[in-house]
């Protein structure tokens, strides 16, 4: 009887198991501080999932962006080491990720960082303490209000993305220099969206074919493949 109720639980999160975006807080997440009304239960679940259309970009809350419910979560100062974090019912045992910011209102999204691999972290489980990751904020992105943008691609050629109002402040004594400008840095890798570009399937985690400056790697269980073909996926 255990057996078969471990297996069943092995398929219900093989199914429905997720993650999202949980640190900082995406537009319209129940641990947002400024939402409004209820909460959107599917912001864990790929794009396109159960029968749903997915706007993109960040499942379609750009137009809370000067309300109150799209106000900004958190306040970085450009150039200092932040961390971002995920929760869900699934880690799916790891994929890819990439973190960025958009200055435009979402027209175009710049990568920040990008974890080849790993990501979520397998051994950890599916809660935001065991699901935190490092990355440094661009030490010339410009003050102001922007959107960070969290994406992962599983192994079963799945891809969810996440956005947060944050506000940037200007960079203090301890910033680090940066290497790439921002406006230099590649943008964040779409793929597995019935936009032409997919990622490897199961036996792959995605290699990023432009992963910006600052890549942190994985733990090599599985090889890195990068997404096809390339004329789609941008490289």
């Amino acid at each position: 009887m255990h057996c078969i109720l471990f297996l069943l639980y092995l398929f219900v999160t093989a199914v429905i198991g997720h993650m999202q975006l949980f640190y900082p807080p995406p537009f319209n997440a129940s641990n947002n501080p400024h939402l409004q009304g209820s909460a959107d239960e599917f912001l864990q679940f790929p794009y396109n999932c159960c029968g749903r259309q997915t706007p993109f970009p960040c499942r379609g809350y750009l137009d809370l962006l000067g309300t109150d419910a799209g106000a900004p979560v958190a306040t970085w100062s450009a150039g200092s080491n932040q961390s971002w974090s995920m929760t869900g019912i699934g880690n799916h045992w790891g994929g890819s990720c990439q973190v960025g910011f958009s200055i435009d209102n979402g027209e175009t999204f710049q990568v920040a960082a990008s974890y080849p691999g790993n990501c979520p972290h397998r051994l950890n489980g599916d809660g935001p303490t065991g699901q935190e990751f490092n990355f440094t904020v661009p030490a010339d992105i410009p003050s102001g209000e922007a959107i960070f943008a969290w994406t992962w691609i599983n192994r079963e050629q799945e891809f969810n993305m996440n956005c947060a109002a944050i506000n940037i402040t200007g960079p203090d004594s301890s910033s680090a220099a940066f290497s790439v400008p921002y406006s230099q840095r590649p943008g964040l890798l779409i793929a597995d969206t019935g936009n032409g570009c997919w990622s490897p399937k199961t036996t792959a985690e995605v290699l990023y074919p432009n992963p910006g400056p600052d890549v942190i790697e994985g733990d090599n269980v599985y090889t890195l493949e990068k997404p096809y073909p390339p004329e789609a996926c941008g490289y």
